[in-house]
């Protein structure tokens, strides 16, 4: 989904030289961008500008009438505040000065020709897809923003004193910092992995063995930013009322072979143990339910287990009781304070929501699987203590029966 919006994008490509033009045209249209613009005239930009309102701009900086520096002067001044507009600028004259006065002057990136097309189109979708989550950012941060104004308007009308009208008010300005310095972290941090190993990769005098390095860092940077953005469409279903519960018959086996087969390798490598209880459960028990999101809860309280766990073991336990599946997980982590207790369900926030925490997150996963549980009429419980670890309990309705029975 994310690539076809990135084909999306809007495109201007500003040259002097027409060969530039129909070279990189022709290559984007291959690579299946739709809306591209070009223009020889750099005069033309501000105009095609308001008119087109591109993504991003492939600019040179020698043209006649008025340089790319002047062009991108002129477009910082009708720029919107906060606004990213990506500026790829791709010239013969890549001197260290006139690289450094273009990133300066607004370039986003820098390329000399005569360039690489494949480097070009590795730039040009790091470069939208970096817009692509400004956009994402921003709109978040806009229904985060009319949520508060909402809260506040329905705290007006039910007239509820000034007092307590300014404490909701705190606490919603709180949560918007939490959301802001975790998802901005959370965001940049593998952006940074990926453009820079990107760059690297792309270097002609990079070893074939560094080079498996930073793939790898690529590849495990992409997963992060891929789990940041899936945990933003979840609370967003969520969160609208949208989720949709898909049950049908499934062999309990297959979610306890697939929870170990996915976590009990990452227990060790941090060394921990793993296991998986099975409370008076036969092997052919049949469950009628929503695999996918038992799964997901599932995957969201191991993971935190995993995660904040150091030193001994990590235990996950199933019990059918009557007509309701329970589920628990148990670790030997750090735990949570009574304080903590009273937060790590809510959107975007960790126990310990500062800039410096020692664990990486979105501060989703418990507020996700609490949602999925109260969709599917469930509880989820928590007890835990400083220094001892958490367990992590759910229950919710489900059918069950017997292969040997059908």
């Amino acid at each position: 989904m994310i690539n076809i919006n990135l084909q999306r994008s809007k495109i201007l490509i500003v040259d002097d030289q027409v060969a530039n033009i129909d070279v990189l045209e022709s290559y984007l249209l291959f690579e299946g961008y739709v809306n591209v613009r070009t223009t020889k005239d750099p005069r033309t930009v501000i105009e095609i500008f308001n008119e087109f309102e591109p993504d991003l701009i492939l600019l040179d900086l020698q043209m006649p009438y008025i340089d790319g520096f002047e062009v991108m002067e002129q477009l910082q001044k009708v720029l919107m505040a906060n606004t990213f507009l990506p500026i790829l600028v791709l010239t013969a004259y890549a001197t260290k000065e006139v690289k450094q006065q273009a990133l300066s002057g607004g370039a986003s990136d820098f390329l000399a020709k005569p360039f690489d097309l494949i480097e070009v189109g590795l730039r040009i979708k790091n470069l939208l897809y970096v817009g692509f989550l400004q956009k994402e950012l921003r709109d978040q941060n806009q229904l985060l923003e009319d949520k508060v104004r909402e809260r506040t308007y329905e705290l007006e009308m039910n007239n509820i004193d000034l007092k307590k009208a300014k404490e909701k008010a705190e606490a919603s300005d709180r949560l918007k910092s939490s959301f802001l310095n975790n998802i901005s972290h959370e965001i940049r941090t593998p952006l940074n992995g990926i453009l820079g190993f990107g760059n690297l990769l792309a270097d002609a005098e990079t070893l074939p063995e560094e080079k498996d390095t930073y793939l790898k860092i690529m590849n495990q940077s992409s997963a992060r930013l891929l789990r940041t953005i899936n945990n933003f469409m979840d609370i967003s279903i969520i969160t609208s009322g949208s989720l949709e519960i898909k049950k049908r018959d499934f062999w309990l086996n297959i979610v306890v072979n697939e929870v170990i087969g996915k976590f009990k390798p990452l227990c060790e490598v941090k060394d921990l143990g793993f296991s998986v209880e099975m409370d008076d459960i036969k092997s052919d028990t049949v469950i009628n339910a929503d695999k996918d999101l038992l799964l997901k809860v599932l995957g969201h309280l191991i993971d935190n287990a995993v995660k904040f766990t150091q030193e001994g073991n990590v235990t996950v336990r199933f019990k059918i009781m009557e007509n309701e599946l329970h589920c628990s997980v148990k670790d030997t982590g750090i735990g949570i304070s009574q304080q903590g207790k009273t937060i790590v369900f809510k959107d975007f926030m960790q126990e310990d929501g500062s800039n410096t925490r020692a664990f990486e997150g979105t501060g989703l996963g418990l507020s996700i699987a609490k949602g999925i549980l109260s969709q599917l009429g469930g509880m989820i419980y928590l007890e835990s203590e400083k220094g001892k670890g958490s367990i992590f309990s759910f229950s919710f309705p489900a059918t069950f029966s017997s292969t040997r029975n059908q």
